[in-house]
């Protein structure tokens, strides 16, 4: 499948960088936007379709979505990046702001996603190939989507907290990789890194918990809600539970994390711990000599008149400090400091 720029004017060559990459998904697979002139085409006829906006600046991405017919209000929204998670649903349109996974960093990209009329816009900022699978999957679905938008919706982020969800089974491989290390050698773990590691996913974790939240207020009574087709009720009700196990399992995760760092930690003290033990052992072994030495030295007259042969230097300055060193060691062995 080839994925390519949308094109057309000047502009192109000047910044081709500054128009965003647009792909559709319908029952006809997934395809390119080639240009703004193919949207009438879409948006005149009865299929039901998903359209994703990946990158771009904003003046281009804004063409592109007064192209499609969003209201201003709809507009500026989905330009708005920074927002906490949210969903909103009525009986002309849904709004989400939610998120994707990281593959680089653990963290996660920030996506929008409105359904009005007959398509289903998703906006954000990435590497466009992390949707491949999920437009793919779309488009084998909507055949039996008609006629039932909100369901159509509820599948779309079905699919986009797919991705989140193979990305927390590859962190489960991450601590697993790091616990076993942990044990085997504890001083190879970079525990600066591992601690950014587990600040990102405690960051994801509080996302996700406050978005879940939204999510179970949102569908608080959804079938009643008129214009509300039953299949697409079930569909986001399930949905809310998916974004609540996903939070769980990030929660545990989070804590899973915690626990390697504290057990880091406490290794290291530990081993802090022992290693001024052994200093202290030493400076105790050698403070008799440390003694004898200071004692004599402040008494260095005394020494040369009465230390005059060398059966009287053989035994103060020789024996004295060896007897005192082993003395101060049989000790430590018998008290089982050693």
């Amino acid at each position: 499948m080839c994925l390519i720029r949308l094109t057309g004017g000047p502009m192109e060559q000047m910044h081709e960088a500054s128009f965003p990459l647009a792909r559709i998904s319908s029952v006809r697979g997934v395809e390119e936007l080639e240009n703004g002139a193919n949207l009438p085409k879409w948006l005149d006829s009865d299929d039901l379709f998903w359209i994703d906006i990946v990158g771009g600046e904003k003046p281009t991405q804004a063409d592109l979505l007064q192209q499609l017919g969003l209201e201003d209000t709809d507009r500026e929204w989905a330009q708005r990046f920074g927002q906490a998670g949210r969903i909103t649903i009525n009986r002309e349109k849904l709004r989400a702001v939610t998120w994707l996974a990281k593959e680089a960093n653990g963290g996660l990209t920030e996506i929008h996603l409105l359904r009005t009329r007959n398509f289903i816009l998703t906006i954000w900022n990435g590497d466009a190939a992390t949707l491949d699978g999920a437009m793919t999957g779309f488009a084998e679905r909507v055949g039996q989507l008609k006629g039932t938008p909100y369901r159509a919706a509820a599948i779309v982020l079905q699919l986009l907290l797919g991705i989140l969800e193979h990305a927390v089974s590859e962190i489960d491989g991450q601590l697993q990789a790091t616990d076993v290390q942990f044990e085997r050698n504890p001083t190879a773990i970079d525990f600066r890194s591992l601690s950014s590691r587990i600040q990102r996913l405690h960051t994801a974790w509080a996302s996700i918990d406050r978005y879940s939240i939204a999510v179970k207020s949102a569908t608080v009574g959804i079938e009643a809600m008129p214009g509300m087709d039953q299949r697409g009720a079930a569909e986001l009700n399930d949905y809310a539970e998916q974004v609540e196990d996903v939070q769980h399992r990030l929660q545990e995760r989070y804590r899973w994390g915690a626990e390697i760092i504290q057990h880091f930690a406490t290794a290291i003290a530990q081993r802090q711990s022992e290693q001024i033990s052994r200093l202290t052992v030493v400076s105790v072994i050698f403070l008799p000599i440390t003694f004898l030495t200071g004692y004599f030295g402040m008494n260095f007259n005394w020494m040369i008149e009465r230390v005059n042969n060398p059966v009287a230097f053989g035994l103060l300055g020789v024996l004295l400090p060896i007897s005192s060193v082993v003395v101060t060691i049989v000790w430590f062995k018998r008290r089982g400091l050693m």
